[in-house]
C-alpha cells in the first residue's frame, strides 16, 4: 500500500513493540518449532516477525509495501520478505503451517477480504491456524464505502464486514475463537478445514 511507504519511518517509532505478539505466539503454540508461519502484511516486521522468528518459527513476510519491507529487511536480515498482494498469494499451494495477518486485511473491502481468504487458504495447510484481526459490524449495508482514519497525517481506508463466519467458510476456514480488546482490535483464530 502506497500510504503504508509513506508513514514507513514513522511507524517504528510509533507503534508499541509488544502489540500483537502475545497473541500471535499464542496462536502457533500448538505447532512445533520449526514450523512455517506466514507474517501477512509484515510491515517492518516488528513486533510479530521477529517474536516469531525469536520462538524459532520458519517465518516469512508478505507485504505490498516496498518502504515497509524495504525496513523489514534492514531489520531482519535473516528473515525472507517477499513484495506482494495478499489476494494472489506468491507461494505453493499448502506451504504453510499457519498464517498471522494483523492490522491489515481492514483496509480491503469486503470483497477483496475474501479473495484474500481464498488465497490464503490455499497456502496453508489441512489443520493450519489463522490469526486475523478485523471489525465485524452486523447490520451494515452491503454498499458500505468503509471509513477513513490518519496515521501520521496520511489517510487510510478501513472496512469491516457484516459476519466473519460466513465470509471465510466458503474458503474452507472455521473460526474456533473470537477476542474483544476494546478500543484496539477483535482477534479472530480461525483453521483451515
Amino acid at each position: 500500500m502506497r500510504e503504508y511507504d509513506l508513514i514507513a519511518d514513522w511507524y517504528r517509532r510509533d507503534r508499541t513493540q509488544s502489540i500483537g505478539v502475545a497473541e500471535s505466539l499464542a496462536a502457533v503454540a500448538s505447532l512445533p518449532r520449526g514450523s512455517r508461519v506466514l507474517d501477512l502484511g509484515c510491515g517492518n516486521g516488528s513486533p510479530i516477525s521477529e517474536a516469531l522468528a525469536g520462538a524459532r518459527y520458519r517465518v516469512v513476510g508478505l507485504d505490498s509495501s516496498a518502504g515497509m519491507l524495504a525496513r523489514f529487511r534492514r531489520n531482519l536480515p535473516r528473515i525472507p520478505v517477499v513484495r506482494g498482494d495478499c489476494r494472489v498469494c506468491p507461494f505453493s499451494d499448502a506451504l504453510f503451517d499457519a498464517a498471522i495477518s494483523w492490522g491489515m486485511l481492514f483496509h480491503l473491502t469486503p470483497r477483496d477480504q475474501s479473495i484474500a481468504f481464498a488465497s490464503v487458504a490455499r497456502i496453508l495447510k489441512p489443520g493450519a491456524p489463522f490469526l486475523f484481526t478485523a471489525a465485524e459490524i452486523p447490520d451494515i449495508a452491503a454498499d458500505d464505502p468503509g471509513i477513513t482514519g490518519t496515521l501520521n497525517g496520511v489517510t487510510f481506508r478501513y472496512f469491516a464486514v457484516r459476519d466473519y463466519r460466513t465470509l471465510i467458510a466458503p474458503h474452507g476456514f472455521e473460526i474456533e475463537k473470537v477476542y474483544g480488546d476494546p478500543g484496539i482490535a477483535t482477534y479472530y483464530f480461525a483453521r483451515r478445514r
